[in-house]
């Protein structure tokens, strides 16, 4: 027989757990939706990074075929900068800052900037070292090689945006 003062005890007993219950599923809850706008934002940040990467793989072959021939044929739809050819064949370091190749991708633009760095003369070969006359002033005439500065952004939806910086080293053919 119960007594008169026990009376509702299981109510509350279950209203107290119904309230912890609550409590844990609202974390969950939001623990789920800071995961899921993490998620979306490291997404964001693969696809900005591969089209720059994509930027610096097509600048590239700008490069080797406007200072090879001095032609931008193939190009001539990606190329923004009109003096692109002649900037990467000068003779000296022009940080100019202009994006010289402009290309869109997936809805979304990547625009790269080309600046020639320097040009150096390659040392010599082991036929050189064996013949004994290696050495500044006593090459065998082996070449050059030139750098150039190759720096590609991408933006994408919500202003999320990615560059990609890499230096990329010219030997002629």
């Amino acid at each position: 027989m119960a007594r008169k003062n026990e009376n509702g005890y299981i109510l509350v007993v279950v209203l107290l757990l119904l309230l912890v219950l609550t409590v844990i599923g609202i974390a969950a809850i939001s623990t789920s939706t800071i995961e899921n706008t993490l998620s979306g934002n490291i997404r964001l940040k693969e696809r900005n990074v591969a089209k720059a990467d994509g930027g610096v793989e097509v600048s590239t072959a700008v490069i080797e075929r406007t200072v090879r021939e001095q032609d931008t044929t193939g190009f001539a739809n990606i190329i923004s900068d009109p003096n692109l050819p002649t900037e990467l064949r000068s003779t000296f370091f022009d940080p100019d800052g202009n994006t010289d190749v402009t290309f869109v991708v997936a809805a979304q633009n990547v625009s790269v900037d080309i600046d020639k760095m320097y040009t150096k003369w390659m040392g010599g070969s082991a036929i050189e070292f064996a013949a004994g006359y290696e050495g500044a002033g006593k090459s065998g005439g082996s070449g050059f090689y030139t750098f150039y500065r190759i720096n590609a952004t991408s933006v994408d939806l919500a202003n999320s945006a990615a560059q990609v910086g890499t230096i990329y080293r010219y030997v002629p053919k």
